[in-house]
């Protein structure tokens, strides 16, 4: 239990010091400077583990070299602070830091130990500059350039202060380089993970605008409009079947019913017409408060749409039922449809819609607002689409408010078996 309440308070800790000074970043830039206060925080310790190689080692000798070091290891609190002047200052302090320290290790110990190597890598903090900070962390690689290379030529190479033996000198330059390997091998990591954060970022939110384009409009739609923009798409249709189903009564219930139980009650009914739509493969147009409308034949090509959207009519009276049963209470609709010709398209330029217009979508939408409950109103122009699937025989006429005429379907009569009949009715 001590071990585990240790580790979250460690792990509080450390996320504390990398989360400082980020938060007023966008998330972008403050996954850097994070990355950037993790960097800080791995130079402090390897300038740990070289003060403690260095002591184990030969304390006697090397103690100025150790004492500067430890000296060297407070000033790393500076940079996290700096994140409040801008997002380039910590990482500029880091190499304004590293650079006055080791040179005064270099001057301390002498070239010959390599402490100075540790310059070369300088280049890699244009990882936490950022792009658009490259000036700024071009600016500072030559300036460290500059004192490596001051260094180099002009300290000497055993230092009066610590008179190390050679072979002493020559250790501490093998740990040097392998710690300058270490520094480069640990910035190259950091970029890595900022990419591949990056790109699973962009994936991700690929994916969902791809799921939330798809969701908005046609397969074939999203796709002309993702390879053309500007693209103006308009589609005029010589024939398709438009479909609107309404919810009886429902004003009288949304009056009544809490939100949130009555959002349930229609995404319950919605959901599954959505699923007959999907089942006869035709397409969704969208929902006008408790209306329901989708339309067969458009964008593609479909054969036998008009049948199609018949018998997905049929079902929704089907699902009607059962749902009534379900719920425990009377849930009807009427139903209108009418094939014609339409145009179809895009409008807006936020939050983007397909649509369809036409006197065959007005019609369809009169034949459910002049239906009855329960019942099918339809046109009889799609009766001759439905011919193998129907039967009829004549009824008393009806009129409607368009005088056009219409059927009332009752049921679908299977191939070679007559479950029940197709109504036609003539004005």
């Amino acid at each position: 239990m001590m071990w585990a309440n240790l580790s979250i308070l460690s792990n509080s800790v450390l996320t504390g010091i990398v989360n400082y000074g980020t938060e007023r970043y966008s998330k972008g830039t403050a996954r850097r400077l994070r990355q950037t206060n993790a960097f800080n925080g791995f130079v402090v310790l390897l300038y740990g583990l070289f003060g403690a190689f260095y002591a184990s080692v030969d304390w006697q000798t090397l103690r100025p070299l150790v004492i500067a070091i430890g000296a060297t290891m407070p000033l790393f609190v500076i940079p996290p602070l700096l994140h409040r002047v801008n997002d380039y200052a910590a990482m500029l302090s880091i190499a304004v830091i590293n650079g006055g320290a080791l040179a005064l290790l270099a001057y301390i110990v002498g070239t010959s130990s390599g402490v100075h190597f540790f310059l070369f890598a300088a280049p890699a903090a244009i990882v936490f500059f950022g792009r658009h900070h490259v000036r700024v962390a071009a600016f500072t690689t030559f300036c460290i350039l500059v004192v490596f290379l001051l260094v180099e030529f002009y300290l000497p190479p055993h230092g009066s202060i610590v008179p190390a033996s050679p072979t002493l000198l020559m250790g501490i330059r093998a740990a040097c380089v392998s710690g300058v390997m270490g520094l480069i091998f640990m910035a190259v990591y950091f970029a890595i993970r900022m990419l591949e954060s990056a790109e699973a970022a962009l994936e991700r939110e690929f994916d969902r605008s791809e799921g939330l384009l798809l969701n908005l409009m046609p397969t074939s739609i999203a796709s002309r409009l993702k390879n053309d923009p500007s693209e103006i798409i308009a589609d005029h249709f010589d024939e398709v079947t438009i479909l609107f189903a309404d919810i009886v009564d429902f004003t009288p219930r949304a009056s009544q019913s809490p939100p949130r139980e009555l959002v349930r009650y229609l995404n319950r009914v919605f959901s599954e017409l959505d699923g007959l739509a999907e089942k006869y493969q035709l397409e969704k147009i969208k929902t006008i408060g408790d209306a329901y409308m989708v339309a067969g034949g458009m964008p593609d090509p479909q054969v036998g749409h008009a049948a199609d959207v018949a018998n997905m009519a049929l079902e929704i009276l089907d699902v009607t039922r059962k749902l009534s049963a379900e719920l425990h209470e009377d849930l009807r609709v009427r139903v209108g449809i009418h094939t014609g010709p339409a145009v179809a398209g895009v409008i807006g330029t936020r939050k983007l819609f397909y649509d369809v217009w036409g006197d065959t979508v007005n019609t369809a939408s009169r034949m459910e607002s002049h239906g009855s409950a329960g019942k099918i109103q339809v046109t009889e122009i799609p009766s001759a689409h439905w011919a193998p699937l129907f039967y009829s025989k004549d009824e008393a006429p009806s009129k409607s408010e368009a005088r056009a005429r219409w059927s009332s379907i009752t049921s679908r009569v299977e191939r070679g078996h007559v479950a029940s009949q197709l109504v036609r009715c003539h004005p």
